[in-house]
């Protein structure tokens, strides 16, 4: 694990800027000195976070997330803290001389052998595809426009002939056992022998990029199935794998989009007009484990189906699946009827790079698409498309979106939908309640202390005329924070909220820190009067409570000397309260 001292990371927080990074990420736009956004850690529709510059931090008024710059990296692309530094100093512009290292995953010890089998495969038949034995493998290769780059980033190869996989694994010490369960070899009657011999290795992996299986095409035009995919195995669950997952979640964040498509090969017509964002679901149907994977980059789907009857079909299926997980998409305008590879070779890679910009909604597309599902001249199938299109309409956000919409259903149809949507009963779903910043704390000792802390995170003198005047907050949480704040200032003359945040180890006071510092009742500059004010509150809810202390012993107790001096003693914090609440005034 790589360790960077304590300064160096200072300096890339400094150095970064949260409002560039976190808008690599999301749009943002200026309200104020702050910036707003819709929050991607809750199903937000109303931007309800804010960033702020001078701060360096952010804060969800909804779900409460909050943090500063590494925070939010971390959190967005579910990596470590040390991954998150590593990738903010990328951002900034700052070279760090140590090389990250993560640690290892731990797998299953039963799946590691064959994860190490796959991977040793990968290496093998890579090597084989610059053997003269694969030489009309390369042409072909080359042939499809696969050049020597592509190859290498996908470690593609080739599974010779003879049984020679088998052979070299076998010498391995990767015992039979380890390759079937693999599904890299199968026992037969003449013995262990390759599954995919004589083709085209296309290695597969899975979120982590550890290699679990391959889809094998043939090179000649010959009777054989035109792929081999790796059977079901304990490592390779097809519906839990999106093919190049791995390498293209960075890229589509980059982009800001990621190109869904149906095959390997398709990836790979991508990767040859120089998009390295499209993902594959290795066939057509979308799993619920592959919609969460997709729903985890946070980025728009860009779905690039086959442009035939089969591909708009899973491009049903799929925008089905992606509306109810909420996972924004378009989709690909594939006029042709052909899928990624034959519009490279029908009208060149230009025309791929911008067919995959020419994008049209899901309400586009049904329009057209179910038109070719039902047959408008007949009045039941009609009657069934005008419901199944208002259904879909009815669940867009856009009121004016859903108006264009009823209105072109109704010209289509003649059947007026619109008036059916105040018929329907909106859904149950869980509703966030936004807390107001301006009236919370409300009033009494919460008020005065939240007041206290604001006013240290101000400067060193709020800080240490706190500490003189009172040094100690009722409530576990605020005075934990206090004690962080007085502790920083130790070793710094001004508070960096950002800063701060990172050596606070208690979540609740984090979240304290990110309420406090968002406060919009809060100054700006230390104002010594705010503060004594709220001190003096403090002073006299705690003489209150010693007071009510007091009143209970003086019920509870029948020895008259007794009560007499727990009277004194009460009637000396009554006249110390008051003394107080008159200083206060001055």
């Amino acid at each position: 694990m790589a360790r960077l001292r304590e300064e160096e990371i200072n300096e890339i927080r400094a150095k970064a800027d949260i409002v560039d990074v976190i808008g690599r990420y999301l749009p943002l736009t200026r309200k104020g000195k702050n910036y707003v956004c819709t929050c991607p850690f809750h199903d937000d529709h109303n931007p309800s976070m804010s960033v702020s510059s001078d701060k360096q931090i952010y804060k969800c008024f909804v779900c409460n997330a909050g943090g500063n710059v590494f925070t939010f990296v971390s959190n967005y692309e579910k990596i470590s803290f040390i991954e998150a530094v590593y990738k903010v100093a990328d951002y900034t512009g700052i070279s760090i001389e140590q090389p990250l290292q993560l640690p290892q995953r731990n797998v299953d010890p039963q799946l590691a052998p064959l994860h190490r089998a796959c991977g040793e495969a990968i290496e093998f038949t890579h090597y084989q595809l610059d053997t003269p034995q694969a030489s009309d493998v390369k042409k072909y290769l080359t042939s499809r426009l696969i050049d020597d780059s592509i190859i290498k980033k996908f470690s593609l190869g080739y599974n010779p002939p003879n049984d020679s996989l088998y052979k070299f694994l076998h010498a391995k010490k990767h015992s039979d056992d380890t390759l079937i369960k693999a599904g890299l070899c199968r026992l037969t009657a003449v013995g262990m022998k390759d599954v995919f011999a004589g083709r085209i290795m296309i290695p597969i992996h899975n979120e982590f990029g550890e290699p679990v299986g391959f889809s094998a095409r043939r090179f000649v035009e010959n009777s054989d199935a035109k792929y081999i995919n790796t059977s079901e195995t304990d490592i390779y669950v097809k519906g839990n794998l999106i093919f190049n997952y791995h390498r293209a979640k960075s890229e589509a964040r980059k982009a800001k989009k990621a190109i869904l498509v149906e095959g390997a090969m398709d990836v790979l017509a991508f990767e040859k007009v120089g998009m390295s964002n499209a993902l594959a679901t290795l066939g057509t149907a979308c799993t619920k484990e592959q919609l969460r994977l997709l729903k985890q980059l946070h980025v728009p789907i860009i779905v690039g189906y086959d442009g035939d009857r089969a591909g708009q079909s899973a491009t049903y299926a799929f925008g089905k699946l992606a509306r109810e997980a909420q996972i924004p998409f378009e989709i690909v305008d594939n006029k042709y009827g052909l899928d990624p590879d034959e519009i490279i070779e029908e009208f060149g890679k230009e025309e791929l790079r911008q067919i995959s910009e020419k994008t049209i909604s899901w309400i586009d597309f049904l329009f057209t698409f179910l038109m070719t599902k039902y047959n408008l001249e007949n009045y039941t199938q009609k009657k069934e498309f005008a419901m199944e299109m208002a259904e879909e309409i009815y669940l867009l956000k856009d009121d004016f979106e859903k108006e264009s919409y009823y209105i072109r259903l109704r010209e289509l149809t003649d059947f007026d939908m619109h008036g059916e949507e105040a018929k329907k009963q909106p859904k149950a779903k869980t509703e966030y309640v936004k807390r107001s910043y301006l009236a919370f704390p409300k009033s009494g000792r919460n008020h005065a202390e939240f007041e206290i802390l604001s006013q240290m995170l101000n400067g060193v003198a709020a800080s240490n005329h706190y500490k003189e005047e009172l040094g100690f907050l009722q409530d576990d949480t605020c005075n934990r924070l206090a004690l962080y704040i007085i502790d920083y200032y130790r070793t710094h003359r001004k508070l960096e909220v950002a800063d701060l945040f990172d050596k606070i180890k208690e979540e609740a006071v984090k979240q304290l820190l990110l309420d406090v510092s968002s406060w919009e009742l809060g100054k700006a500059e230390v104002n010594l009067k705010v503060l004594n004010e709220a001190i003096h509150k403090v002073k006299e809810c705690l003489l209150d409570d010693r007071i009510r202390i007091l009143n209970e012993q003086i019920a509870k107790i029948h020895d008259p000397m007794e009560k007499a001096r727990l009277a004194v003693e009460k009637n000396g914090l009554i006249k110390e309260k008051e003394e107080w609440r008159n200083a206060g005034r001055k």
